[in-house]
């Protein structure tokens, strides 16, 4: 009886032990996402992929600019889509007398922040 019981306790421990780890793998597999930032002088673009239709899509970049004083400033941009697209895509160009030096961009997916870029520099 005590083999009997050790028995079906290690079945038990290893169908948890795949069960667990299908399920990550499988939630891994549908949860992509990709985003990118590109930064010029009289550019910033963002673009960020979600791997699964159907949800609120967001992208929000933020970025730093100087005008020829040397004075600076902040500001974001972004870009929301909703139903059948994976997508979201932000383009702006510089304000008039400014360059563009650095920004950022955040994917979210369902007002859930998803993906972060690096910072990029023009």
């Amino acid at each position: 009886m005590r083999k009997f019981k050790k028995m079906i306790f290690g079945m038990a421990l290893a169908m948890s032990i795949f069960v667990g780890s299908a399920g990550s793998c499988y939630a891994a597999a549908r949860a992509t996402s990709n985003i990118t930032i590109d930064v010029t002088k009289t550019r910033i673009v963002g673009k960020f992929e979600y791997g699964e239709a159907g949800h609120q899509i967001k992208v929000v970049v933020n970025y730093l600019e100087q005008d020829s004083k040397g004075y600076f400033r902040d500001g974001s941009a972004s870009d929301t889509q909703f139903g059948n697209v994976t997508t979201a895509y932000v383009s702006r160009p510089n304000t008039e007398g400014y360059q563009y030096i650095s920004g950022y961009a955040l994917g979210y997916v369902d007002g859930v922040k998803k993906a972060i870029s690096g910072e990029a520099y023009a």
